[in-house]
């Protein structure tokens, strides 16, 4: 209860007390009731009334205390609220700040992914370069290896090609030539082979040595392999030199290749070779070099590189069923058969039908669409080239 609820309570009984007793005193007595009351009242309510003050005095300075205590408390609550709105404004701050840092620690995870991705990445490159490396250096091994046995080969070689150098240079010696280039007036190549005869092969201008010639069917050039072998016909009209002459002579010196051709109708053309040599007869005298192309009459012999000679007893050809000497009755370089073919029938008036004998043909003096005409001239003739 309130001190001033409890005061008003004492002196309401007090009021009610001094009530019943003045009504006493002034029927006992005629004197004032203020006056009677003077003494007695002040005796009785001096002590509650010093009571009194000292709870209302304690009371105030209760409450003055607990006025200071509360407005302590406010001071405390607001400087508490104060510092609580800081500290939140603070939190808040911290808070965008870490969100600020998380994010940023999040790039950089995602920017350490990535680098480690390419870390990887780059570690499989290695993988493979070190695979790569290590193939190239076995690659390397096996090839010093090659190179290592090549090596040997080439010493085992190298005195074998001495072998045959000299050889050359003394073949060289025994073959005696005095070419078409230094024959004299007579026109004549002579050749001169040890253990062989003398022969000779007619010149034509410019100073080249005839080794073929066809002008009309008088020589029959549907021959066997000892007269392909050492020659055949009149040097003066048609005639075939010879493959072993025709070897030695190439074997000696580079040769080139000129090939004269007409038709009926007086047109010509030529096929010249810049390197033509054929091989020995253990080669089956293999045409062997050709070299480059030029001229009018289209390439037709180059099909025929590399092709062994091929007669009516001697089938090197590459046709399985059929020996192309028969269908072209002649010898001559044929693969299966051929595009060329100077020593096949002679046909004076210069055509065939289907189903005759192939004569002398140039695929490429027609583009290859006529094979029913027969040509009426052909002459091969070789010249050496300056060593």
């Amino acid at each position: 209860m309130k001190f001033s609820t409890f005061l008003v309570l004492i002196l309401w009984m007090f009021l009610q007390g001094m009530s019943s007793l003045a009504s006493g005193y002034e029927m006992a007595q005629d004197v004032s009731f203020p006056e009677q009351c003077h003494g007695y009242c002040f005796s009785v309510l001096q002590p509650l009334i010093d009571h009194v003050l000292k709870l209302k005095e304690a009371t105030d300075d209760n409450d003055k205390m607990k006025v200071e205590k509360i407005h302590s408390l406010e001071l405390t609550i607001n400087n508490l609220q104060s510092q609580l709105l800081k500290s939140e404004t603070e939190i808040k701050n911290n808070v965008e700040q870490i969100k600020v840092k998380d994010e940023q620690i999040k790039q950089k995870d995602d920017q350490i992914k990535l680098k480690d991705e390419q870390i990887k990445q780059k570690d499989d490159q290695i993988k493979l370069k070190d695979d790569q490396i290590k193939q190239k250096d076995d690659q390397i091994k096996q090839k010093d290896e090659q190179i290592k046995n090549l090596r040997k080969q080439i010493n085992g070689k190298v005195g074998k090609i001495i072998v045959k150098v000299e050889e050359i240079k003394n073949l060289r010696e025994d073959v005696k030539m005095i070419s078409c280039l230094n024959s004299g007036s007579d026109d004549i190549f002579k050749m001169k082979v040890k253990g062989m005869e003398q022969f000779e092969s007619p010149c034509d201008s410019p100073r080249w040595t005839v080794i073929q010639r066809r002008i009309n069917g008088s020589v029959d050039f549907n021959r066997n392999w000892t007269d392909y072998k050492n020659g055949f016909g009149d040097e003066r009209g048609s005639f075939f030199l010879g493959l072993n002459k025709i070897h030695l002579m190439t074997l000696v010196q580079p040769h080139e290749l000129y090939i004269q051709l007409r038709d009926v109708n007086g047109t010509t053309k030529y096929a010249r070779y810049d390197d033509f040599k054929v091989g020995s007869e253990n080669e089956a005298y293999k045409l062997k070099s050709l070299g480059e192309y030029s001229g009018t009459a289209g390439d037709s012999f180059s099909y025929n590189l590399d092709m062994k000679f091929t007669t009516l007893d001697r089938d090197n050809d590459m046709l399985e069923k059929r020996n192309c000497a028969e269908k072209h009755a002649g010898g001559w370089w044929f693969n299966a058969c051929s595009r060329s073919s100077l020593n096949a029938k002679y046909y004076d008036d210069g055509k065939r039908t289907p189903l005759q004998i192939f004569g002398i043909h140039w695929a490429t003096w027609k583009n290859y669409n006529d094979y029913t005409t027969s040509l009426t001239f052909s002459q091969m003739m070789i010249r050496p080239k300056p060593l």
